[in-house]
């Protein structure tokens, strides 16, 4: 039985208050609803998705607003505590318990003027922002006995949700199960991006009639449904992404208009609930500025004119068959509730003068002189715990160069082992990926062969021993230069490798790996002296080769890439080189079994922006090169093997012929760009590195290019479990 409201709560609406501007509360960058999706290619059914589901409930082209939500600020005024009271029905384990809400002294329910609300016949939404917590409660009143309500969740702000929310089956104040109040828009925050031409920064809700959706299902974000109708298998479904199309022309909507238009382009919307107006806009009840501002002037008109139709609906992912109405569709909330942004990249070394470390340790302390070691701390730094990691990735850059020379890291307290990790030569900036196990007191020794040279060096993650990825001491198990010997004297002195040639070398009962149960292996490949352009690709023996490389060289160069690859069942790695004739070294620092947090894949190329090149499903082909100062948003999860939920991908990354010197950056999307770099590049090299870059939760990874213009191929190798 509905609540009867009895007398209304002493706290009340006070209209004599000087109005501040407001934002819309935001979730962190790495929060799905924050992503840029401009570039993005639509999901290969949008068209029949958007025929299916027809056009708004307000008509076909009626893209209509409506003003009745605002949402409330403690900041600034005096709160009054409120308890929770749970009306019948109540969703449960959905929604919140036991909380408490603190309601500003100027406030009111949507619907209302005050704090009292029908929730017999309304929605009566009431959003609360209190620092880094954001209340929503549904079918909201308040009285002497406190803070009825059907549903009222507390959402961390400071925090990125899973793609699943607050679990599956869950709903929220709104029926997805989504946060609402950062998901509308109110006048304050238009006419601050009206200043600059700008956007909103972050997408929006949209509704739709229940008899236009997909019955039984929601796709993530969504963790839950309404009442969907539609028995059309390609009907939109509830969670859906839809993003206005590039070319729709805004340019006939005032300015207010352009901006709200603008931000469909590049941030999209979400399907979040059942009903008629598409649309939902703070009212502007507590702003500073109000829609009808002659400088604003927008209205549940203001939108018309756009359809359905000038939509794409974006990569649906995973679809979850979830009927509401059923007595199994119980909620399932997460137990570890959200995550917090991801540590890596962290640059934990910088010998340059001048330049910052993540902790301001081990930096600027001068370049490395030929033949000397320095051990270091990496444990309890740049999110490596203090105990219990057991080896690490570390990007290793050298720079400042003066002669030809190679870096080798390995485990401290332990004797060198004569293996490298990184070759350069005179005046050269390098990089390359290194598997390193960590030795006394948590710390890796590192080593210059000759020459000085500035060394960086970044983590990119860590491994304990619950992650089944043992690191090794480096042992060469493979160099074709005459004369050169390995661990055990095997693929030693063969020459080298012609052009087409493959040569397939065995890497299990070799260097400390096991003999079996190897699922894959971490190995230093080095092309040494190549008389052409050319690249090598890796690969499990016994497959097909695929269309990837690990390792690009140009006439005369000594280059170095790290490899992971899964070993073929004769225990072997097969290595190809496409043309010219180069030496190869290779030196084996790690194997992981099968089931390890470590999963190898065959390559697949992800990403080549060079015209006429081809991907493993043809998205984000022939884009063109990267400007400077570029951000390229790359879809990973679901691509090349990676399942959705991975918590990062082993990404070989390549600049082809850049025009300028510079650095690419990887880093999982939606955080702020980190102070590491994974690839550096000259003019006109073409120059690949391995990369373990964090997933975003919207499942990409950004990329960025500092200086020039360079066209970029991405291969995907493998990926690690959260």
């Amino acid at each position: 039985m509905r609540y009867s409201p009895g007398p209304v709560f002493a706290l009340m609406l006070t209209w004599i208050f000087a109005a501040t501007a407001q934002a819309t509360p935001r979730f962190p960058p790495g929060a799905v609803w924050n992503q840029d999706i401009s570039a993005q290619a639509p999901d290969p059914n949008s068209a029949r998705m958007i025929a299916a589901s027809v056009g708004w409930g307000t008509g076909t082209t009626q893209f209509q607003i409506d003003f009745s939500m605002h949402t409330l600020y403690t900041a600034g005024q005096s709160v009054t505590p409120t308890a929770l009271v749970q009306e019948s029905g109540y969703y449960l384990p959905d929604c919140d318990t036991g909380l408490s809400v603190p309601l500003p002294a100027t406030g009111a329910i949507e619907g209302s003027n005050n704090y009292s609300c029908n929730i017999a016949s309304n929605d009566c939404h009431l959003f609360v922002v209190d620092g880094n917590t954001l209340y929503e409660s549904y079918q909201t009143t308040v009285d002497g006995s406190g803070l009825h309500s059907m549903c009222l969740v507390k959402w961390r702000l400071d925090l990125v949700y899973p793609q699943n929310g607050r679990g599956d089956g869950c709903t929220s104040a709104d029926a997805a199960g989504f946060p609402m109040a950062p998901l509308i828009f109110g006048p304050d925050e238009v006419y601050a991006a009206m200043q600059g031409s700008g956007d909103l920064g972050h997408a929006i809700r949209f509704v739709m009639p229940n008899s236009r959706m997909r019955r039984g299902a929601y796709v993530y974000p969504a963790s839950h449904n309404g009442a969907p109708s539609s028995s059309l298998p390609d009907a939109i479904p509830y969670g859906a992404h839809l993003r206005l199309q590039a070319g729709f022309n805004i340019s006939s909507y005032n300015p207010a208009a352009q901006v709200i238009l603008r931000t469909l382009k590049k941030y999209g919307m979400f399907l979040s609930d059942g009903g008629s107006v598409p649309l939902t806009a703070d009212d502007g009840m507590f702003s500073a500025r109000k829609w009808t501002d002659s400088n604003i002037n927008i209205d549940s008109h203001s939108l018309f004119g756009v359809a359905l139709g000038n939509f794409d609906v974006m990569p649906l992912g995973p679809v979850v068959a979830y009927d509401n109405s059923s007595a199994s569709a119980e909620c399932v909330r997460n137990g570890f509730g959200a995550l917090p942004p991801p540590t890596f990249p962290a640059r934990i070394l910088d010998t340059r003068a001048g330049y910052a470390t993540i902790d301001g340790l081990f930096a600027g302390g001068g370049a490395f002189a030929a033949g000397s070691t320095r051990d270091l701390s990496v444990a309890g730094r740049g999110g490596v715990p203090a105990s219990g990691a057991t080896a690490v990735m570390l990007n290793l850059t050298a720079t400042n160069t003066t002669a030809p020379g190679f870096v080798t890291a390995w485990p401290s307290g332990t004797a060198w082992p004569g293996a490298s990790n990184l070759n350069f030569g005179a005046g050269q900036t390098v990089p390359n990926l290194a598997l390193a196990k960590l030795g006394n007191g948590g710390s890796v020794s590192l080593f210059n062969s000759a020459g000085s040279t500035d060394l960086i060096a970044d983590v990119a993650w860590y491994f304990n021993a619950s992650s089944q990825v043992t690191a090794l001491v480096p042992a060469r198990i493979l160099d074709t230069r005459p004369g050169f010997t390995t661990v055990d004297g095997l693929f030693a002195g063969s020459g080298a490798l012609a052009g087409g040639q493959k040569l397939d070398v065995q890497v299990t009962g070799r260097g400390n790996v096991p003999a079996s149960g190897v699922g894959g292996v971490v190995m230093n490949v080095t092309a040494v002296s190549p008389n052409a352009s050319g690249f090598i690709t890796a690969w499990p023996s016994g497959q097909a080769q695929p269309l990837a490389s690990n390792l690009n060289f140009v006439p005369a160069q000594t280059i170095p890439n790290l490899v992971i690859t899964g070993v073929g069942t004769n225990g072997e790695v097969s290595l190809f080189n496409s043309a010219g004739s180069t030496q190869l070294v290779a030196d084996v620092t790690g194997w992981f079994p099968i089931g390890a947090q470590l999963t190898s894949l065959p390559p697949a190329r992800l990403l080549d922006t060079r015209t006429g090149a081809a991907t493993v499903d043809g998205r984000f082909s022939g884009g063109g090169a990267m400007t400077a100062q570029a951000v390229l948003d790359l879809d990973v999860s679901g691509r090349g093997g990676v399942p959705a939920g991975a918590a990062a991908a082993v990404l070989n990354v390549t600049a082809v012929s850049p025009s300028g010197t510079g650095y690419i950056t990887a880093w999982p999307s939606g955080f702020s760009q980190p102070n590491a770099s994974n690839l550096n590049f000259t003019p006109g090299q073409t120059r690949p590195n391995l990369v373990i870059a964090a997933i975003g939760s919207n499942g990409k990874v950004s990329l960025f290019n500092s200086a020039g213009t360079t066209h970029m191929i991405v291969d995907v190798l493998g990926w690690l479990a959260p």
